[in-house]
């Protein structure tokens, strides 16, 4: 959920997602090696965050070799459902452009466009579009990749009288369709391209970075429920989503347990013990003042099902909320 990022000369490698860009806008990757994963980098948007899109990113110049890592995520969560074997994925992400890439030895596929479909339900939050546009892939160096594909995968596959996976796969919805386009696409195994067009662009090279420059105003935060809000969506909903298992218990599991006791939640952030034995612990937020604790775990408690609302501020004061119909 950032604005103007760079992604630089890292080497991940380990993990079930190598780099993640999430919810996020304006964001270059640019050299770095994400090897060992159970996908190298990922491109997508996660439903029932406060940020509801992904998009102007570009993804050049980077190493995305053997990741076949078994997936290792907490049984549930939206991680664990990402397959092996994957270089990169594009998922619901739009104004995507990858360039330069030495993708290989990923077993399922190099490189794989789709929607929400993927990995998640695409109606558990119908703020979130599912699909993924404007998709560019410039020049890459892909081989070796789709030696051993999970079975989805395999069964595409064979439809098209091949056991291996492709380099590139776009496998449902917009992903295949011509706003979508590819230079080249004669050199790479596709499958789900046939309806892209030809990109008009050759390079990103006019692209530097995305970062902000170093005299760039500071935000301003006008208000105290401003303050409220931005804290939330900044910090508390990167792990609690509304209604979607991630690192921490969705947010709607909280309200049920603290529906009327926003007291208890503030408390807890100060000092947080481990309570579920799938969840890793949480970190202490004992930095933040016992005022602005309370009033963001009110502002937790007074998000609706179907949006995250501002909550109205009197006189300083964060308005309590009735207890959650849902």
């Amino acid at each position: 959920m950032c604005d103007n990022v760079d992604v630089k000369h890292n080497e991940v490698f380990d993990s079930v997602a190598g780099i993640e860009i999430e919810n996020t806008r304006h964001a270059l990757v640019e050299n770095n090696y994400a090897h060992n994963n159970t996908a190298g980098i990922l491109v997508f948007i996660t439903p029932g965050l406060p940020i509801k899109t992904a998009y102007d990113i570009i993804v050049r110049n980077n190493f995305v070799v053997n990741n076949n890592t078994p997936n290792f995520g907490a049984p549930g969560s939206i991680v664990s459902k990402v397959p092996v074997g994957v270089g990169i994925v594009v998922m619901a992400a739009d104004d995507v452009k990858i360039e330069g890439n030495i993708i290989t030895g990923n077993q399922t596929a190099g490189i794989v466009i789709t929607d929400l479909a993927f990995v998640t339900d695409v109606a558990s939050d119908t703020e979130s579009e599912p699909n993924p546009d404007n998709i560019q892939i410039l020049d890459n160096l892909m081989f070796n990749n789709g030696a051993d594909p999970v079975a989805e995968v395999k069964a595409a596959m064979l439809t098209k009288f091949k056991t291996t996976g492709p380099d590139i796969l776009a496998n449902v919805g917009s992903a295949q369709e011509p706003d979508n386009c590819i230079l080249n696409a004669e050199r790479y195994t596709s499958f789900g391209i046939g309806k892209w067009s030809k990109c008009d662009i050759t390079t990103t090279a006019d692209v530097k970075t995305y970062l902000l420059p170093a005299d760039a105003a500071p935000r301003e935060i006008e208000t105290d429920a401003d303050r409220v809000a931005r804290l939330y969506k900044g910090i508390c909903a990167g792990c609690h989503a509304y209604n979607l298992r991630m690192i921490g218990p969705p947010a709607m599991a909280i309200q049920a347990q603290y529906y009327d006791n926003p007291q208890g939640i503030a408390d807890y952030l100060a000092n947080p013990v481990k309570k579920r034995p799938d969840f890793p612990p949480m970190p202490s937020q004992g930095h933040l003042s016992e005022e602005l604790r309370l009033k963001v775990a009110e502002y937790m408690l007074c998000l609706s099902p179907k949006k995250l609302e501002a909550v109205a501020a009197t006189q300083g004061q964060v308005a309590k909320c009735e207890k959650p119909s849902n």
